[in-house]
């Protein structure tokens, strides 16, 4: 068991090592961005996990905690939607919505995890006796299930406000420069430098078809963010 601790460890902080490196890699800024996220939840996964052994604290931690977060974050989501969609402001070009592909993984995970949530909660429900405690991580999969499922059928766009993606707004005084990594001879990926303290959170990556780069550059250099990079050279 000890040679799990260990491997997980390693894997976590190779993982967090490669997105929050510096030097330059074929890894595109998106997938950096993964490793980090990916990287900070295995430590705390693991030292959870090690924590409970020891202390066995998961016996007495609030369940209920956990539904009360779901519920919260479905509310949250539902805000942010209606508040975000007045404050953007009018359109200044429509991206469309997600890349098909990314499409079909989210609304595949959303549905995969509302089914999982949704049949344990029906099988808690036919019990005599059942509490909210009983039912708070199904509540907390269904939350999550909703949250994956607005982002990736969301609609993106640069607006006269900031750049509207998913649920939320970043404003243009938050960004602060940008650059393009190759995704495909169609597609384009536009990197975001926001002005943020934190490196997990301080990049927004949106797939822009490759007609669209001219016009994307000009509404981004109207907002007077400079270039950081070089434009993707198309493919012939």
């Amino acid at each position: 068991m000890e040679w799990t601790w260990i491997v997980g460890y390693i894997l976590a902080g190779a993982l967090l090592w490669s997105g929050l490196s510096k030097r330059k890699n074929d890894s595109r800024s998106s997938s950096k961005q993964l490793f980090v996220v990916v990287g900070i939840l295995g430590l705390l996964v693991m030292t959870a996990w090690k924590l409970d052994d020891l202390f066995h604290w998961w016996e007495k931690f609030p369940k209920e905690f956990i539904g009360l977060v779901g519920v919260l974050l479905i509310i949250e989501r539902c805000v942010r939607i209606t508040l975000a969609r007045k404050r953007r402001g009018s359109a200044l070009l429509d991206l469309g919505r997600v890349p098909v592909h990314d499409m079909i993984i989210s609304l595949f995970a959303a549905v995969a995890l509302g089914w999982i949530a949704v049949t344990d909660l029906v099988e808690i429900t036919k019990r005599l006796h059942w509490t909210f405690q009983d039912s708070s991580l199904q509540i907390f999969g269904l939350s999550l299930s909703f949250a994956v499922l607005i982002q990736g059928a969301s609609k993106r766009g640069l607006m006269d406000r900031g750049v509207f993606y998913g649920t939320g707004l970043t404003r243009w005084e938050h960004i602060e420069s940008f650059n393009w990594e190759r995704e495909s001879k169609t597609v384009s990926t536009l990197v975001l430098h926001k002005r943020t303290t934190m490196p997990v959170f301080n990049l927004m990556t949106l797939s822009v078809k490759s007609e669209l780069v001219p016009a994307v550059e000009e509404v981004l250099h109207q907002h007077n963010i400079m270039v950081n990079g070089g434009v993707p050279k198309q493919e012939r």
